[in-house]
């Protein structure tokens, strides 16, 4: 029997996951979390050689649980989230705490290219839309407030490529997820010294990773020092890998005409594919096949919203869940009993930047003494939804679509599955895998290596589909008043976010005596 391993690094941490060659789950593990506290306002860090260490201990434990002989395991795919930064020194040591795709400390800095007239030719150059939590952005706030730490740079990776690293001790990335971090020339898949220029960071250049163009393409194979500390057999295949997002879409086996691919994990993902560049999207990406991208629009909040609500505020499902066992059945059965045509309550799902202001932040409308806990767990998810169909409407004035794979957390919840597909009111199609973006990378590393003749084979093989959501037509006129609401309540509180972003920067301005 042939297996493969499927490393994907989350903003909370790090899964391992090992399948045979049907896309069977064998075994997995998962990291404890991981991150610092917050050294201020924008700061989202970790401790990067402890990424590595967990990375290791991950690996080791799967392994363990799974009982084989790891000579069996044929290749190794790593993904993780696209943005942050780590950085190292010449000498492959860590400098610096890491920074989550989350981090927007460098937010008044993506404001200063905006001033200065230069984010257009940034955006024109990779694609994308630039945001603070990017890799330009933060080297650029290094060197304005941490020069001794820029100073010291050897090495510019992402989180994913610190993994490979450990494993290889090859410093490499690859095309998509640098492209997708705004990182690239999206046209010609290359570094550019005019983007490092106009992101005031020329010093860079020299300090960029070895790049994959395919994400299939073997970067290094497991040293002997990885071997010993992870049980892994040196000289086992790594690939190049992916952004987590290409990962859940591989995963997913969405590559078909038509297919759109949501992914409700900690940020809001929504993709799509075509032969054409799609203006003002978030990230314009390379795809499987030359001449083809993915097209990104995101922001980072989604299932991130669930876990903070069931964490804060969900007691009464707690409690109930001590009588029935089921902590997330009850949340479903409480979600499933709302009559929608009679609830006022609304959720604006903007936990965590960026998002649709850099101000923004989650907010509850309209409860009142009468609103139940239940109105306020379906406004949750229903704002989950309602952000997922803001991205989904730009991507589908340039794409025809036809259905939705869904993946995350979120989409284990066929309750959830059911409002996503009547408020995009199309087909939604679910993934029997509860590690999607680890099987988008194993499944890479396995056509890498032989074990699929192409990704078309694999998707036959090794994804299977759980039964069709089909949306409810007679929820569509309720969903199409509360979608037009809600955007309301979107831009009303737009002009608060401004006024309190105008009194903040007030404060910050020296006083004159």
């Amino acid at each position: 029997m042939k297996y493969l391993m499927g490393l994907d690094g989350g903003n909370t941490s790090v899964k391992a996951v090992i399948f045979n060659e049907k896309g069977e789950t064998i075994a997995s593990a998962r990291s404890k979390a991981f991150r610092f506290e917050s050294r201020g306002k924008g700061f989202a860090e970790f401790g990067v050689d402890e990424l590595g260490d967990l990375a290791y201990s991950c690996i080791r434990e799967a392994i363990y649980k799974a009982n084989i002989d790891t000579k069996d395991i044929i290749g190794i795919g790593v993904t993780s989230f696209g943005n942050g930064l780590v950085v190292l020194d010449k000498d492959g040591n860590s400098i610096a705490p890491g920074a989550f795709s989350q981090d927007y400390r460098a937010t008044d800095i993506v404001e200063k290219y905006k001033a200065d007239g230069i984010l257009d030719r940034i955006n024109e150059i990779t694609k994308g839309s630039v945001f603070a939590g990017e890799p330009g952005p933060i080297l650029r706030w290094f060197k304005e407030y941490e020069p001794h730490v820029y100073e010291k740079i050897g090495s510019i990776l992402m989180f994913k490529d610190y993994i490979v690293y450990r494993l290889t001790g090859v410093i490499s990335t690859d095309a998509n997820n640098f492209g997708g971090s705004n990182m690239l020339h999206t046209e010609t898949l290359e570094y550019s010294k005019e983007l490092l220029e106009l992101y005031g960071i020329p010093e860079m250049y020299d300090k960029l990773p070895k790049l994959a163009l395919k994400p299939t393409e073997i970067v290094g194979i497991v040293t002997e020092e990885a071997s010993m500390k992870t049980g892994l057999s040196a000289g086992t295949p790594v690939v190049a890998g992916m952004m987590d997002v290409f990962a859940c879409l591989i995963g997913a086996g969405a590559t078909g005409e038509g297919v759109l691919t949501a992914v409700g994990g900690s940020w809001s993902i929504n993709l799509a594919h075509s032969n054409r560049l799609i203006p003002n999207a978030s990230a314009n990406m390379p795809y499987l096949r030359k001449g083809e991208y993915l097209h990104a629009s995101w922001s980072g909040a989604s299932g991130s919203n669930y876990e903070w609500f069931t964490k804060v505020l969900a007691g009464e499902a707690k409690l109930q869940a001590g009588e029935k066992g089921d902590f997330f059945k009850v949340l479903d059965e409480l979600v499933a009993s709302v009559d929608i045509k009679k609830l006022n309550v609304f959720f604006h799902p903007f936990a965590a930047q960026p998002s649709v202001h850099t101000e923004a932040k989650a907010n509850i409308f309209n409860a009142d003494l009468n609103t139940t806990f239940a109105e306020i767990a379906y406004a949750v998810a229903e704002g989950i939804a309602f952000i997922h169909k803001y991205h989904m409407d730009f991507l589908r004035s340039y794409v025809n679509a036809k259905k939705v794979r869904f993946t995350g957390g979120t989409a284990r919840s066929r309750v959830i599955g059911q409002i996503f597909a009547n408020v995009l009111e199309l087909p939604v199609e679910v993934v029997d895998c509860e590690e999607v973006g680890a099987l988008g990378c194993a499944i890479t590393a396995g056509v890498a290596t032989g074990v699929y003749k192409d990704f078309d084979d694999a998707f036959e093989k090794a994804v299977k589909v759980l039964p069709v959501i089909n949306p409810n037509p007679e929820t569509f006129k309720t969903y199409h008043r509360r979608y037009k609401e809600w955007t309301l309540l979107v831009e009303v509180m737009t002009a608060y976010w401004d006024k309190k972003k105008q009194i903040e920067a007030k404060a910050q301005e020296p006083t004159t005596v």
